[in-house]
């Protein structure tokens, strides 16, 4: 029999292939929020002259979509690109004013540094200019030691040189690298609606985050076990075919959607 597979996350998921009626981008749609009798909303469109429901996996399971992980990604790259450009304003400050510099020193004490130290992401174009910010990111917060004791010298003027040669240059890259991360982590989300048949006269929508392959799945793949699986789910498929590896899947069942979104 041949799936449909798609992710959540790390998740995989599937459908009959043969329950498949449309695969539409989520913003090639356009859709009305329609009020139930239970005081739940949906999103409804038009498909083939029928209201449909939209249903999102990542709501039927109780996570977060990808696109609220990745606003919360840029909201927080965003933030911390703010810090560093107040971080550099303070330095400047305290070296035209003689005042205290009391932003942290450290680059891995930082609120940017400390996440930075534990963020991993499975996107190569993500994991690459992740990796070009510890360089500008380390050089910017190591002046603060060295301009602050030029300053301290008497070398004020050869401090404020370097301070803003380094605004122009160091700063600069930092910020590219913010921008960059931001637009990589935008461009990757591109949620898409699977329009299903769930019996013989209605259609739903599922939307999902990563629609995959066709693959075919043999019958002793099928795990009649029903551990862990959800209201909508059908069974587990072993030994999926997947990269370069195998993985195992949860074939979803188009026909319970509607009763566990209600």
């Amino acid at each position: 029999m041949d799936y449909l597979s798609f992710r959540h996350h790390t998740q995989y998921f599937a459908v009959p292939i043969d329950a498949v009626r449309f695969i539409a981008a989520e913003n090639a749609l356009k859709p009305t929020q329609v009020s139930t009798g239970n005081s739940r909303q949906f999103d409804m469109v038009d498909y083939d002259g029928q209201a449909c429901a939209i249903l999102s996996l990542a709501r039927l399971l109780n996570q977060p979509s990808e696109r609220t992980r990745s606003r919360d990604l840029v909201r927080l790259l965003h933030d911390r690109e703010q810090d560093h450009l107040s971080w550099i304003s303070a330095l400047r400050n305290a070296l035209e004013n003689d005042t205290p510099f009391e932003k942290q020193r450290n680059p891995d004490l930082c609120a940017f540094g400390q996440w930075y130290r534990q963020f991993t992401t499975d996107d190569p174009q993500l994991s690459h200019i992740m990796s070009r910010f510890d360089k500008p990111h380390r050089r910017l917060h190591a002046l603060a030691d060295e301009l602050l004791t030029l300053s301290e010298q008497g070398r004020h003027d050869d401090a404020m040189a370097i301070l803003s040669e380094h605004e122009a240059v160091t700063l600069s890259k930092l910020t590219s690298l913010f921008a960059e991360a931001r637009d990589i982590v935008q461009m990757k989300v591109r949620p898409t609606v699977i329009m299903l048949q769930v019996n013989e006269s209605q259609v739903v929508g599922l939307k999902v985050d990563d629609v995959g392959e066709v693959f075919e799945c043999r019958a002793e793949q099928a795990d009649q076990h029903t551990d862990y699986l959800p209201a909508f789910a059908k069974r587990w498929l072993k030994e999926i075919r997947s990269g370069k590896g195998t993985v195992t899947v949860m074939e979803i069942d188009p026909g319970r959607l509607l009763s566990s979104a209600a």
